[in-house]
């Protein structure tokens, strides 16, 4: 039943556009040749089982009774019947074996060689047999498209699969998909920690979230440039994404902690954030052209291995463009927006603060 299976979606497999090699582990049977032996016979002419196979093993695999050598290298002699004198069931049963008395004796008197078909090779996981049905995706396909029509053969042949029998999706697509959760994980602890860091430099859980708004234009950066250039969304362009967590927050900083430098000093909300956008916009630009440039020649690399790195620069350069763009104008309009409502809030409390003190009676409080 699982070899049924396993050619009924080789065969679907090979239809799949971009399918460029589709094989099965297991093997087909083979014909095997196997030497029945009368023990009677044997015993008959003095002759045992290990000495008529040690007689058949060197006149058809050959033997070794010595060694060539030639200018200090030795080759191996091999001594064995031509293929002609092997060929054919009647071939082996004219093979002559000696008796301890000298007297030669045929195989074919001595048993019987019949044709068989051997059974496959079993393979084994966690104790059950397995059958694997790979398929290689041809250049520039990416993994997950193939998966998803390895899915859709699976779905489509379930109701013929017995219940003993279960169908899975493994390999290389397993070990991604498991990657790709330590991403996940590790990009959400790279943004915690980045918040932490930012609430405890500015003493405040407002300033880093202002300052983490272009983390997400950055993603959407790196999405376009990956679309852009054609590329897939691999392993290595996930770890550029997540790389720009640090990358991306560092202008906003250098423009949120001048903000606030300038607001100390008794400036007024609109006016420090004009101040400190033009008067940071040169380092800003400095730092994200320096990155990209830095980025670009692994980005267009064409050589060799490129199609490993090549998706981390394309995502990073995709990022800080985007990122760029919207850390010199959402980050101020948030911060004046969010800012100036922190105000207003002040104020009222200030002022609510400010009338139970004026209407307060000392005299109430004595009766």
């Amino acid at each position: 039943v699982t070899n049924r299976l396993a050619a009924d979606i080789a065969r679907r497999a090979k239809e799949i556009p971009g399918a460029a090699d589709v094989n099965i582990s297991r093997d087909d049977d083979k014909p095997e040749l196997q030497l029945f032996l009368d023990q009677d016979k044997l015993s008959r002419h003095g002759l045992t089982t290990s000495q008529v196979a040690n007689v058949l093993r060197n006149r058809v695999y050959g033997f070794k009774p010595t060694k060539y050598k030639e200018e200090g290298e030795e080759y191996d002699i091999i001594a064995r019947y031509e293929e002609k004198y092997r060929s054919s069931i009647d071939d082996l049963e004219d093979i002559q074996v000696t008796t301890a008395t000298g007297a030669r004796v045929r195989v074919g008197e001595l048993g019987e060689i019949k044709e068989y078909w051997s059974p496959p090779n079993i393979e084994r996981k966690n104790k059950l047999r397995i059958v694997k049905v790979s398929i290689t995706p041809a250049a520039g396909i990416a993994l997950g498209e193939i998966a998803g029509e390895a899915r859709q053969i699976l779905d489509a042949i379930s109701d013929d699969v017995p219940g003993d029998i279960s169908l899975f999706i493994g390999g290389s697509y397993e070990e991604q998909q498991k990657s790709n959760k330590s991403l996940i994980l590790l990009l959400v602890l790279s943004l915690l920690l980045v918040y932490i860091v930012m609430a405890s430099e500015f003493e405040s859980f407002k300033m880093p979230f202002i300052i983490m708004l272009s983390i997400p234009f950055a993603f959407s950066g790196v999405i376009f440039a990956l679309l852009l250039t054609g590329t897939t969304l691999s392993m290595v362009a996930l770890l550029g994404a997540i790389m720009l967590v640090g990358i991306v927050t560092k202008n906003g900083i250098l423009l949120i902690d001048f903000i606030n430098l300038t607001r100390e000093r008794g400036v007024r909300l609109y006016d420090a954030i004009a101040t400190a956008s033009r008067s940071r916009l040169r380092p800003v630009l400095m730092t994200a052209v320096t990155m990209i440039l830095g980025m670009l020649p692994m980005a267009a690399s064409t050589g060799e291995g490129s199609e490993t790195w090549k998706p981390m620069g394309i995502s990073i350069i995709g990022g800080l463009l985007f990122s760029t763009i919207i850390t010199m104008v959402i980050v101020p309009v948030v911060y004046a927006l969010m800012d100036k409502s922190g105000s207003r809030d002040k104020k009222k409390a200030q002022q609510k603060q400010f009338k139970f003190m004026a209407g307060f009676n000392p005299g109430e409080l004595e009766k």
